[in-house]
């Protein structure tokens, strides 16, 4: 995997905020070691690759929440992303899913990283 910051990514593009035909949104709770791993920096980039919006936040007791929306098929992929970088031998993220219940979609361009203070 390869880690760069925040500035040395080229700016994506704004898109119109709206709800893709026949978007599904997720929300997920991890917990595990996915505080303090790059897990929001790389749940991002998976977004980006996958097309998908939404958010990640660090939670107060450890865990991470997130939000992600796209097709069913985009959707599953950004989950296997997960699963399969946790399950890799030597991998600094270990994320278990926790909850996983469908919500309602919402109009949005993105996926972003929300700060929470601690």
């Amino acid at each position: 995997m390869k880690w760069f910051w925040q500035r040395d990514r080229a700016q994506t593009p704004k898109r119109e905020k709206t709800i893709p035909a026949g978007a599904i949104r997720r929300k997920l709770r991890y917990t595990g070691r996915v505080q303090a791993v790059g897990f929001r920096f790389t749940a991002q980039r998976w977004a980006q690759e996958r097309d998908v919006t939404g958010w990640v936040t660090n939670l107060v007791d450890g865990d991470v929440m997130l939000e992600v929306q796209g097709t069913p098929e985009q959707v599953e992929g950004f989950m296997a992303d997960v699963a399969h970088e946790s399950s890799r031998d030597g991998a600094f993220i270990r994320a278990r899913l926790v909850q996983c219940d469908d919500v309602t979609p919402v109009p949005e361009d993105r996926f972003v990283i929300r700060n929470v203070n601690f």
